[in-house]
């Protein structure tokens, strides 16, 4: 489910359903024979706020003086334009000034030391519709050169945003808003428009002028000459394997990019990057970056906005390279991630950032050319021996809970919740606590969550808090035939949930004994093999809302993750809805799903009170009120919840024109071609989304190794060349051998 939220009238935030490029931005990778600095140097970071009063700052470019220039939309939705030398202490305001009712919606450079400001105005009534745009050219100082009206090229463009803008060498400007690239001419107007498919992250110019688009597409990372003459996309030739991340134009080089949680710089025709820091070590989250640039004096300058905070929270870096002899010593703790999620990567930089005692190394255990079947061996391998990280990441249930205790690679961190001084467990939301607890042990704890859920028309599914397999099932044959049940889903992927959901009821973790052969088993087996084998993708298929409202969908699929997003629901089915949850044979089927970090403490770590002061940081208030956005994940903390609900129902308002008060948007919420402004929630439906918080499970950590059993016997059947019975009896046999083999 690919849902996002925009900033009211300002800037587009597009949010990953969920998010999770976790797997992509959020890793650290390594590239074989990438050359690399010498071991006892590292760079230094001094950071610098670039926090405006009054104004949220959004777009962040260095300009070719080495000056940044920041554009900030302010609470009365007026813009500015701040620039800011490393020098400098703060940002002041340069004289540039928008026309009423224009905002500023990205900045960018023309190659001659002058910024681009591209400019949109909005209607009157609310709406968010574009009226205008326009494209200005300024000085260095903010003096106004030109103005182009872009307005026929590009206002009739549905949800409208400049991502990326510059010039090429012939003075036509080019513009990435969401998949498209808009070539305009020097008069404004359209030369050429392109779409990929993915989302376009960056332009940037190469040495020999060309302009090249890096975005993800279908078949993987990819970086392609947005080419005018050839009227679209066009490959280019490098044997460097580029992955996701940010590109800029280089200054000797062709481009500098950051990949994971690296800096490197090329030229498009090297054999290999050049690999400059790991930003990590210099107290940065590459997640955050804007922009960067190497000096000719050795020191590199980041502009970064640190998503972890409702309004932001921009920062200028500078890093100078320092002998490591001459940086104060700290005590090294290992983080250990098959993959890094990204909101972990945000948490360890910001745990360096603030710590005097502890700094965090990332320990991966591969690159992109590892299998994980390779990754997860190595990091058994550590953990057998005292080789192993200080925190194991359990973010991703590549191994399963019940291994990791079975090692005994897991401390308990009951102990340290008992005696903390600031942390309580009656803090938290219980049943968040109960996810990683294991026979009384706690061995993690989320910093923030979702609820996974199933959602219906209360006129389909009706009030009751869940529901049964055999009440799913009624329901579906009292539709017409073909109707689909849940978007996105496969045999597989249900036969999968379903289990996970019900794991207690087949396998009885005191006694070993499992129970796959019964009525119960053979249901989810029957339900499951109502899905499609595989899940097709058709882009000229109708929306997910047009099914829903023609009655051609009967459930949604989604995580909820904020009041906001439950309003948004609500508007999308177009009546009363239900977050029923899935089908179950007893208990909720609403289940906490992690959306923060998620770290257990290796019981072998000689460093056992640092680890505890990284996890107690994860979930202090202060880092639980700036998750790494407002509304993508709940915060585990009650008191930061009560307090962020409080907010979703507080109105807040604006004078318009005619001096009347307006109540404030909260932010436009949608998905596909649906989108809907969400105001100011009511009591109840925060009561609501409190009450399914309240009853959903905690949810069982499953083995993968036992989920692969059940799919690949299952297939048999789904293909119709066994019976259910015999599949349930195969399933029965192999896994009851598995779980005593384990024993």
């Amino acid at each position: 489910m690919n849902f996002y939220k925009k900033q009211p009238k300002v800037f587009l935030t597009v949010i990953l359903s969920m998010l999770f490029l976790a797997g992509c931005g959020g890793k650290k990778q390594e590239a074989a024979q990438i050359t690399q600095p010498e071991d006892d140097y590292v760079y230094v970071t001094d950071f610098k706020s670039l926090s405006v009063d009054g104004y949220y700052i959004g777009s962040m470019i260095i300009g070719d003086d080495d000056t940044i220039y920041m554009a900030g939309n302010s609470t009365e939705e007026t813009s500015a334009l701040f620039s800011m030398k490393p020098e400098d202490t703060a940002p002041q305001a340069i004289s540039f000034k928008t026309q009423e009712g224009m905002l500023i919606s990205g900045i960018g450079k023309d190659g001659q030391g002058n910024i681009l400001a591209g400019v949109l105005g909005f209607a009157e009534d609310g709406s968010g519709k574009i009226e205008k745009v326009q494209l200005q050219k300024l000085t260095a100082k903010g003096e106004l050169l030109e103005t182009v009206d872009a307005t026929a090229a590009l206002a009739r463009i549905k949800d409208f945003y400049i991502g990326n803008l510059l010039m090429d060498n012939n003075g036509n400007y080019y513009i990435a808003s969401g998949m498209g690239v808009y070539i305009l001419s020097p008069d404004g107007d359209l030369l050429c428009e392109m779409t990929a498919d993915g989302y376009v992250s960056s332009l940037f110019s190469a040495k020999d002028g060309r302009i090249i688009a890096a975005y993800y597409g279908n078949t993987g990372w990819r970086l392609q000459e947005a080419s005018l003459s050839k009227k679209g996309f066009a490959d280019i030739e490098s044997s460097i394997a580029f992955d996701y991340g940010t590109y800029k134009s280089g200054t000797d080089t062709d481009l500098i990019y950051t990949q994971g949680t690296y800096l490197y710089t090329a030229n498009l025709k090297d054999e290999q990057p050049v690999k400059i820091l790991d930003w990590v070590d210099s107290d940065i989250s590459s997640n955050n970056l804007q922009d960067f640039k190497l000096l000719a004096d050795g020191r590199i300058l980041a502009v970064t906005n640190e998503v972890n905070a409702e309004e932001g929270r921009p920062e200028l870096a500078v890093l100078t390279r320092k002998k490591r002899s001459e940086v104060p010593e700290k005590k090294i703790l290992t983080y250990g991630a098959l993959i890094l999620p990204y909101f972990s990567n945000q948490d360890i930089v910001a745990f360096n950032k603030q710590s005097d005692e502890y700094r965090i190394e990332i320990k991966d255990y591969g690159d992109d050319n590892t299998d994980l079947e390779t990754k997860i061996s190595r990091l058994s391998a550590d953990l057998a021996s005292r080789n192993g990280p200080d925190i194991i990441d359990l973010f991703y249930n590549f191994i399963p809970l019940e291994d990791y205790l079975n090692m005994g690679a897991l401390e308990d961190l009951t102990p340290y919740l008992e005696k903390d001084e600031i942390l309580n467990r009656e803090d938290f939301v219980e049943s968040v606590i109960k996810a990683y607890e294991v026979d009384g042990g706690l061995y993690a704890v989320m910093s923030a969550f979702g609820v996974r859920t199933l959602i219906g028309k209360v006129s389909d599914v009706g009030y009751n808090a869940s529901w049964t397999v055999d009440e799913m099932i009624k329901l579906v044959d009292s539709r017409p035939e073909g109707m689909e049940i849940i978007p996105y889903s496969t045999k597989s992927s249900v036969l999968n949930l379903m289990f996970s959901l019900n794991t207690d009821r087949f396998i009885n973790k005191e006694t070993g004994e499992c129970s796959f052969t019964g009525e119960e088993f053979e249901k989810i087996l029957t339900f499951a093999n109502r899905f499609p084998s595989e899940m097709v993708y058709d882009a000229n298929d109708d929306s997910e809302i047009d099914k829903i409202r023609s009655g051609r969908l009967l459930l949604a699929d989604t995580t909820l993750t904020s009041v906001q997003l439950y309003q948004m629901y609500e508007y999308m089915f177009g009546e009363e809805v239900n977050f029923i949850g899935y089908p179950t044979i007893g208990g909720s089927g609403c289940v906490i799903t992690p959306y923060g970090t998620t770290a257990g403490m290796n019981a072998k770590s000689e460093n056992k009170e640092g680890v505890w002061e990284f996890i107690r940081f994860t979930l202090s208030e202060e880092r639980q009120k700036n998750l790494q956005s407002y509304s993508s994940s709940f915060p585990v903390l009650k008191t930061v919840l009560e307090d962020r609900m409080e907010k979703d129902m507080t109105p807040e308002y604006y004078e318009d024109e005619k001096g009347e008060q307006k109540e404030k948007s909260k932010g436009t919420w949608g998905q596909g071609d649906f989108s809907v402004e969400v105001f100011a929630a009511t009591a109840e439906q925060t009561e609501r989304v409190k009450a399914i918080i309240d009853t959903a499970s905690s949810g069982n950590v499953s083995d993968n190794k036992i989920a692969e059993i059940i799919n690949e016997e299952a297939q048999a059947y789904f293909e119709g060349q066994r019976s259910v019975e015999d599949v349930a009896a195969l399933i029965q046999n192999r896994v009851q051998v598995y779980v005593n083999e384990k024993r």
